[in-house]
């Protein structure tokens, strides 16, 4: 008597299209991955603890993920070649990761002195 073989069972929807939302998030995963590990390595170098390290590199990568869509923007709009796209988007994420949280937080107040002033000055 033969031994019963098991039966696979059917997969539902087998369409290969299903992987194409892992595929697509592929270069976030990248720059992710680019960024924190920038950010982490510079936050390493300038000295501290491991816990400061971490969460400057998190907020970095976590910054840099938010900006990502609007470098991407910028290089459709101005017509960068379409295989450059995600690499032209990617280099000013991973610079803010390396100039760090700290860098950026001076520039935001500054800008924030420069329109305050504006503003009184324009109120007067």
């Amino acid at each position: 008597m033969k031994p019963r073989r098991k039966e696979k069972p059917v997969m539902p929807n087998r369409d290969p299209n299903n992987w194409q939302w892992l595929v697509d998030m592929i270069p976030w995963a990248l720059l992710a991955a680019a960024t924190f590990s920038v950010g982490l390595i510079k936050a390493l170098h300038d000295g501290g603890p491991w816990r400061k390290a971490l969460m400057v590199a998190a907020m970095g990568t976590i910054l840099s993920l938010s900006l990502y869509p609007v470098f991407l923007w910028l290089a459709v709009y101005y017509s960068l070649p379409e295989e450059h796209t995600e690499a032209v988007a990617m280099a000013p994420c991973v610079f803010l990761a390396f100039m760090g949280v700290e860098w950026i937080r001076n520039k935001a107040d500054a800008l924030y002195e420069v329109l305050l002033a504006f503003f009184r000055k324009w109120l007067k």
